[in-house]
Order: structure tokens, then sequence, then C-alpha cells
């Protein structure tokens, strides 16, 4: 309302202000003798002519036209500045209140276009500071939980190796045979304290990019093969039966085979470890699309649906009631997610009806 009524009282003034004017130009003109001079160059009849026609007035409105069209434009660069410093200055203000309170994520975009880019640029580097701040704190959680899990599967074994150590040293045993079951129990504790070591470091390691991938074409067939006879005794030893399927086609990969052995090791070792059910590991690849898809199979109890989404996650147990007697180190399966992970595969774990699939895809070099 206040914009409205300056404007008409603006209007009004201008109005005054054109009549002044024209008004001092004619009595200046009329006062130095330039009208008269003028009329008896052209003659007094033309004058009165003109003076007679619609001309004057035209010529009185053009100027109040033109007259009206600055000051308006005036009018509107003074408005537009007064408002593009108002917003301006609210940006700042709003700026300030996010480097106080970063809670608030976005900063409101404003009416000129020069604040607009503006306003977006900064909600882009605000995205970036909250993306970066997120990842700090995801970053610093990975780091306490390692720390808190680490923690507790070192003490664990460390605490028995040093409590059996403790009765041997005091000679706290009853006979050769207590004593031999006391070291062996240390030995096994030592064994799985090294064993959570070597997997704690080479899980830093794939974590931190430390390892080299040197990728070369691979026969997965011949790997899985010499795999399954590697493990050949142990499968007697624990009655298991391996059981082999292969599609004809020549099964290529580019990977590093050191490092891919490692996933298949571990899919192996837990198939083990949890083919209760069935004495027997099916081990199969084949051709999927672009895709070379290995499969290991095994038999027992199935895996929940509720831990199915957590099983790739390191130190996650999926059968709580193992708890201190579990050998394994927990680090496992995120190690070999992360490796194939390294080959731009991936690694997918079925379990139902007292069978689990665990299926790593890796990209078939087709030759």
């Amino acid at each position: 309302m206040g914009v409205i009524l300056a404007t008409i009282l603006s209007a009004a003034s201008l109005s005054i202000l054109i009549n002044a004017v024209i008004g001092y130009v004619i009595q200046s003109t009329v006062g130095s003798g330039m009208v008269m001079e003028f009329i008896n160059l052209i003659g007094k009849r033309r004058v009165f002519n003109v003076l007679d026609s619609p001309w004057p007035f035209f010529l009185k409105q053009l100027c109040f036209i033109l007259l009206a069209m600055f000051y308006f434009f005036l009018f509107y660069k003074h408005e537009k500045r007064r408002v593009f410093l108002k917003d301006l200055n609210q940006l700042i203000a709003d700026t300030k209140k996010y480097v106080i309170n970063p809670e608030k994520r976005v900063i409101p975009v404003y009416r000129d276009k020069n604040l607009v880019r503006l306003t977006e640029s900064i909600n882009m580097i605000i995205n970036k500071m909250d993306t970066v701040i997120e990842e700090e704190r995801s970053a610093q959680k990975t780091k306490n939980d390692l720390i808190t899990n680490v923690s507790h599967d070192l003490r664990t074994p460390l605490t028995s190796i040093l409590g059996y150590l403790a009765l041997i040293i005091e000679d706290n045993y009853k006979d050769e045979v207590e004593l031999r079951y006391y070291i062996d129990i240390a030995y096994e504790k030592s064994t799985k304290l090294h064993r959570l070591i070597q997997d704690l470091f080479e899980y830093t390691r794939v974590q931190n990019h430390q390892l080299t991938v040197e990728k070369v074409p691979l026969n997965i067939k011949e790997m899985l093969g010499q795999l399954a006879e590697h493990y050949r005794i142990q499968f007697e030893q624990m009655q298991f039966v391996c059981k082999e399927t292969y599609s004809s086609e020549a099964l290529i990969i580019e990977a590093d085979g050191n490092l891919l052995i490692r996933v298949f090791e571990n899919l192996l070792s837990n198939a083990l470890k949890y083919g209760t059910k069935k004495k027997q590991i099916d081990i199969s690849a084949y051709v999927k699309d672009d895709d070379i898809v290995v499969e290991v199979t095994s038999y027992g109890e199935p895996i929940r649906a509720m831990d199915l989404p957590h099983i790739f996650e390191r130190f996650y147990q999926v059968d709580k009631s193992r708890g201190l007697h579990s050998d394994s180190s927990g680090l496992g399966l995120a190690i070999a997610k992360s490796i194939v992970d390294m080959h731009d595969g991936e690694i997918k774990v079925i379990s139902e009806e007292e069978k689990t699939v665990f299926a790593v895809y890796l990209k078939w070099l087709n030759v």
C-alpha cells in the first residue's frame, strides 16, 4: 500500500515538475527576446497557425511521457537495487545461521537471478560439506566399532591362553594327560588369535586400498578345480562330498588369482563349518548374460531372513549362540565382498529350506 501511494504521489510530483520546467523554459525564452526574433523570422501568421494547431499539446504530452518513462526507469532501478540488497543481506544472515547451526541444511532461493545462482552454488557447497561430515562420522563410527570389536575378540582368546598357561606354570594339573589338554587348548586359542590378527590386517589393507590388484586372464574352471583338490583331504576327514559342475563354455575372467582364491577359500570354509544337514558341497560355474556366476552351495540350517542383509558386515555373527567358542574372526565374508568389489563384481547369498547358496558374479572375458 505504501509503495502504491508513493508511486501516485511521485506521478503527481512528476506532472508538477514537468509543468514547472515547461513554464520556466517559456518564461526564459520570452524574457530573453528570442521569441520575438523567432516570430519576426518566420512571420506572425505562421506562428499563430502553429500555436492554434494541436502540435504544442502533442509536444507537451510527448515530453511528459518521455520524462515519465525516465522517472519510472529510475524508480524501477532504485526498487530493484533495494530488493537486491535486502535479499543479499538476508542471504548473508542465512549463511551465518548455517555456520552457527549446521542443522539448517538448505538456504532458500531468492528472486534475483544472480542471487539464485549464488544461492544454488552455496547450497551445492553445503550439500558437499554435509556429505563430507557424514562420511567423517561414518568413518569415526567404523573406527570406534572396529576398536571395540577387535578389543573384545583379542581379549577373549588372550585371556583364555593366559589362564591355561597360568595353570601349567603353577603345576595345577593332575597328570600328563591334563597337561596335554591344557597345552592343546592354549595352542588352539593361539591359532584363533593369529587368524584374527591376519584377517584384521588383511581387512584393513583392503579397506584402505593398500592391495594392488593385478588382473590377468584367468580360467575359473582350473582355479576352482585346484581349490577343490586342495580341500580334498579335509573333505574326506569331515566325510564331505564335493560335487563340481561347470558349463561347457570357456570360463575366462580377468582377475587377480591370489586375491580371488581368498574369496572361494572363505566360502568353502563356511560351507564345511555350517553344512551340517547334508555332508555335501556343490561348486558350480556357468555363464549368465555377460557374467560368469560361481556358486558354492551348502546344506544346513538356513540363515535367518533378518541376518541376510548384514551377512557381509564385519564382525557380524549370524549365530549369536556361538559366542566365545566360535573360531571365526567375523571378517571373512567382509573381506570376500571387498575383494569381489575390487574386481567390479557382486556377491549374493540365498538361504532357504536347509540350503545356502553364495553366488559370485564376475565379468566374463569372452575370447
